[in-house]
């Protein structure tokens, strides 16, 4: 075998044949009508070029309006995008940080994820249990971590780190249905923050008739939200948060009252439910959970260790078991948020004006939902040799999907991407764009 070498080609070969499938999707999402009134013909390169052009950045995960110069030239990036003229760096900073401006930009992003679902006729994920049919929506928050930045907005947050705190809702698969980025101060259930999850219903609504279930963290224990769920009919389950009470309470109420299991020695867990009053709702279910520890490691400990869990809820009929299961499902969502970090890489937002990093949360949040979409192109597909899994991470949609290798090929009026197999991977996208072509 002769020594490898390598030379510089002009043929048109394209590194990322995913965008073809990502450009379809904003089509089919109609994110040009969210920039629709801005678009002015004095403008050589229109609006709807300035997110497509960053939609399609996201979604090969290069955070950042510098990464626009490597496609200035590629005709595969125009095509496969739907773009009219490529931005130049300092265009496409300029005009998006213009656009950010905008609060009606702002609102109309969040509908793309709809329209884009109902055409191609998306059902989410029903959840069963005994006495319970219907769709959870999991809310939660995090940190951005943009420590050492002066960005407007970064602040130290619950966990001490300085950063943004958005608020996110999530289906089953980690489509995301709500989004809220905020300064790093803000607790998630700050001003506006019934508006936000009514906003929510809303969108979920259009996709589902189904019962919903909202599964939320301890930072959403508030009566007013609780009551905003019971008027519009819906069920939830919402940790309890302890540092209201002493914890004292609970543990001899458990010890009295609870079903008593011992998994292993050394531990003996108690399980029940009690019901308590509540401002603006009354009385309401509360599920508990106490661990006694007597021994650790192999050691036995001088005093007992206890530890409580507990959730609200107004599922009268579910068990407690059940109840508590559901809850604790709701840690992938942790998952989820940790994608968006890593693999999207959106946690280090690329602009120091907080009007930027908001919008461009917002259409992050519009590619992780494409992404998933072509994810779930992946559970259908029968040529790829994954092993079984209710959803694929981004990282596995981006490196067999996005970063598909290709030929850009013109030829008697056709244009084609010749795409490589890469196990299976090919076909699967091959199918998913002609899909979407007719969607």
């Amino acid at each position: 075998m002769g020594k490898l070498t390598l030379e510089i080609t002009e043929e048109p070969i394209a590194g990322n044949a995913g965008l073809v499938a990502m450009g379809e999707l904003m089509r089919i999402s109609d994110i040009d009508s969210t920039c629709a009134k801005r678009e002015s013909p004095n403008y050589q390169v229109a609006e709807k070029d300035i997110l497509r052009s960053l939609g399609g950045l996201i979604g090969i995960g290069k955070v950042g309006f510098d990464h626009v110069r490597q496609f200035k030239n590629s005709e595969f990036f125009v095509t496969a995008l739907g773009v009219g003229r490529v931005p130049s760096e300092a265009t496409l900073r300029q005009r998006f940080e213009a656009m950010s401006l905008d609060r009606n930009v702002h609102e109309a992003m969040p509908m793309c994820s709809v329209r884009m679902l109902r055409k191609l006729d998306f059902k989410p994920r029903i959840v069963t249990v005994p006495h319970f049919v219907g769709v959870r929506i999991d809310t939660d928050s995090t940190i951005l971590d943009n420590s050492d930045t002066k960005k407007e907005g970064v602040a130290k947050g619950y966990t001490g780190i300085l950063g943004y705190a958005p608020v996110c809702s999530f289906l089953e698969g980690g489509l995301i249905v709500g989004a809220k980025l905020c300064p790093g101060s803000h607790h998630p259930l700050h001003e506006g923050a019934l508006d936000f999850h009514a906003g929510v219903r809303s969108r979920v609504r259009k996709l589902t008739n189904a019962r919903l279930l909202w599964v939320d963290d301890a930072a959403f224990d508030d009566g007013a939200l609780m009551a905003a769920r019971l008027k519009a009919g819906d069920s939830f389950i919402t940790r309890h948060n302890l540092r209201r009470e002493k914890p004292e309470i609970l543990i001899n109420l458990a010890m009295h009252e609870g079903q008593v299991h011992s998994p292993r020695p050394g531990k003996t867990v108690y399980t029940g439910s009690t019901r308590r009053e509540r401002e603006e709702i009354g009385e309401v279910r509360l599920v508990y959970e106490m661990t006694e520890r007597t021994s650790k490691k192999g050691q036995t400990l001088l005093l007992p260790e206890y530890k409580v869990f507990s959730v609200w809820t107004n599922l009268e009929k579910v068990s407690d078991a059940d109840i508590l299961r559901l809850y604790r499902d709701r840690g992938t969502c942790e998952q989820y948020f940790a994608e968006l970090k890593s693999e999207l890489d959106l946690e280090r937002l690329p602009s120091g004006k907080f009007s930027v990093n908001e919008l461009f949360f917002q259409l992050g949040v519009l590619v992780n939902n494409m992404l998933r979409v072509l994810g779930e192109s992946l559970l259908d597909s029968g040529v790829i040799g994954l092993k079984r899994a209710t959803r694929r991470r981004l990282r596995t949609i981006m490196q067999g999907m996005m970063y598909l290798g290709g030929r850009f090929v013109r030829h008697a009026r056709r244009v084609v991407v010749k795409v490589v197999s890469n196990g299976g991977f090919g076909e699967a996208l091959v199918g998913m764009q002609r899909r979407l072509a007719q969607a």
